[in-house]
């Protein structure tokens, strides 16, 4: 079983004007309006990049590609990500004491988690690693599309605490992963021969190995799934509160179009010593490959699968300095072989009843400069938003590792009750 990978979002949660801030915050609540619909496709588009390794303008200079520019800094491990969701329909309703949410979106995410080893050698050649074995354990691939039917209520119990939760039917359009990846690469001291082992199980589903595709494959129904959503905010007194969302909970079970290849054995050639990249490019590739093919031999099943979602907790904690401005601290961490977190400190503030802008920073793994801002936008039962936790992609993407962005626009009707306050 393996996880499909989420990503964070830090700048979000503070703008309570924006429906979409329940994704992340169940307990997320406004006093702007009692009923927002997103407008269809553009009501929300979000997407994310992260690259713990390198940023693009370190790799790439004055139009050359030089990896040897990033592969010394690179760690054991390193990850490149990236993904996306886009609203299909939501509608918001809030009560007095409660909220109701029902949303249709589309989700996508693509991993790839490398070692340091397998870009030196890709680029440079094995002969560095003569007598030594080349660490190629645990590289990972996954890509990931599906469709999530929402329905969310939130509740406020009493003046001090309220409760979320959210059921989520998922339907499965296509998945690739690799689920077991050991491997080990070994180079003779002279350069005569190398040899290796691998356990590789890489598994695939949905619209990738469709020959044709017809309207069930478009709407998932044959790969469906369940998640589950849940949060709960305490108010201490008038001015602070705190906030605890625990996220994506839940599988997709892949049973549509499925093809599994799964391998497990020894490799040994002779004399293949790459010195660089130009001897890379002018190897003998046709043969190392068959030889690879009919060593390895991969066997082949279409046994369905699940793969689960990547849960996600989000703390937070707002002190209320006056009516019209707040501030807040947040820390959030998705769990995936590991845990990986973020901690943002920043401040909201309101003008009337037409605007809400926040601006932050934060703090994630290898990346320790992101000013975030978001603003939201009201001209009637129009609202247009914008929120971004790195607003430096914005206009420099090549000299970012990470960014994360959400902009949209809802329709927004009706006053909220004073005592939802």
């Amino acid at each position: 079983m393996f996880s499909l990978y989420a990503q964070h979002e830090m700048t979000l949660p503070s703008l309570s004007w924006v429906p979409q801030a329940s994704y992340t915050d169940l307990t997320a609540q406004n006093d702007q309006y009692k009923t927002s619909v997103s407008v269809p496709v553009i009501g929300s588009l979000q997407l994310n990049y992260f690259n713990s390794g390198f940023k693009y303008n370190t790799l790439v200079q004055n139009n050359t590609i030089d990896p040897n520019n990033v592969i010394p800094k690179l760690k054991k491990y390193n990850q490149l990500y990236t993904g996306g969701s886009v609203d299909l329909f939501a509608l918001r309703i809030q009560k007095k004491n409660a909220t109701i949410q029902v949303s249709l979106r589309d989700v996508w995410t693509q991993r790839f988690v490398y070692t340091k080893d397998l870009a030196d050698i890709i680029w440079n050649g094995n002969a560095s690693f003569a007598g030594n074995s080349v660490h190629l354990n645990n590289v990972r691939f996954a890509a990931n599309y599906y469709r999530e039917l929402g329905v969310a209520v939130t509740k406020k119990i009493n003046d001090k605490f309220s409760v979320g939760v959210r059921g989520k039917f998922l339907m499965g359009l296509t998945n690739v992963t690799t689920q077991q990846s050991k491997n080990s690469l070994y180079t003779d001291p002279n350069g005569l021969y190398l040899n290796g082992h691998s356990e590789f199980t890489m598994l695939t589903s949905g619209l990738i190995n469709a020959d044709q595709v017809n309207a069930s494959d478009l709407l998932g129904l044959k790969n469906l799934g369940a998640g589950l959503d849940i949060g709960a905010r305490y108010k201490l007194n008038d001015k602070i509160s705190i906030a605890c969302n625990v996220n994506n909970i839940g599988f997709i079970h892949w049973k549509q179009h499925v093809q599994n290849y799964r391998v497990n054995g020894d490799y040994n050639y002779t004399g293949i010593v790459m010195k660089d990249s130009a001897n890379i490019v002018n190897a003998d590739w046709q043969n190392i490959g068959d030889s690879l093919q009919n060593i390895f031999k991969p066997k082949k099943d279409t046994k369905a699968y699940n793969s689960w979602l990547t849960p996600s907790v989000y703390l937070n904690g707002n002190y209320i300095v006056k009516e019209d401005l707040s501030v807040y601290a947040s820390v959030a961490m998705d769990f995936y072989h590991s845990v990986r977190g973020a901690l943002t400190v920043g401040a909201t503030q309101t003008i009337g009843k037409t605007i809400q802008a926040t601006l932050n920073y934060t703090i994630t793994p290898n990346n320790y400069f992101n000013i975030g801002t978001g603003i939201a936008l009201r001209g009637g039962p129009i609202q247009m938003y914008l929120a971004t936790d790195n607003i430096v992609a914005l206009f420099d993407p090549y000299a970012v590792k990470y960014f994360n962005m959400r902009l949209g626009m809802n329709l927004i009707f009706g006053k909220v009750d004073k005592e939802i306050n």
